[in-house]
This record gives structure tokens, C-alpha cells and sequence, in this order.
């Protein structure tokens, strides 16, 4: 069970990074604390454009082939959180 909390756990930083990596090109002053729970949308300001940017991001760096994006939609009724991209990438490594 550790094992796989630590993989999650990898696997947020990645996404963590990326997602901050992204919103600062867009806005340098860019602070928000970015949670599991955090919104991608709401929480983090991302756009269409960028929130494409942000995921293309995290498939390079967890070397994952595609990201559904429709997914996210289907799973947090359309708020695209953390949890699920981390989630979604965990079950797209596993595949």
C-alpha cells in the first residue's frame, strides 16, 4: 500500500510542477498553493490553451503516450481537479 501512496505521491509532484511551470509562463507572479483538490479551471486559472499545454507538459514528463482529456471531464462533472489528472495518469501509466 506505501508504494503505491509514494507513486501518487511522485506522481502529484510531476503534475504540481508542470501545472506551476505552466501558469507561470502565463503569469510570472503565479503563487497559488496547488492542491489536490485545486480546481484547474477555477483554482488555477487555466485556459483551454493552456491547460492543453499543461497536460502535453505532464504526458512528456511522466512519459505517458496520451491523456484523455474527456475523462477529467467525466469524472469531476466537469471541474477538472488535481486529483483527477494525477489519478487519470496513474491509471494511463498502468496500462
Amino acid at each position: 500500500m506505501s508504494t503505491e501512496l509514494s507513486l501518487k505521491d511522485k506522481v502529484f509532484e510531476v503534475v504540481r510542477t508542470e501545472l506551476l511551470r505552466v501558469r507561470r509562463e502565463q503569469s510570472p507572479d503565479f503563487a497559488a498553493d496547488i492542491g489536490l483538490e485545486s480546481c484547474l479551471v477555477a483554482d488555477l486559472g487555466l485556459d483551454s490553451l493552456s491547460l492543453v499545454e499543461a497536460v502535453v507538459a505532464v504526458e512528456q514528463a511522466l512519459r505517458i503516450d496520451q491523456l484523455p482529456l474527456e475523462a477529467l471531464n467525466d469524472r469531476d462533472s466537469g471541474r477538472f481537479t488535481v486529483a483527477s489528472l494525477v489519478n487519470l495518469c496513474l491509471e494511463q501509466a498502468a496500462a
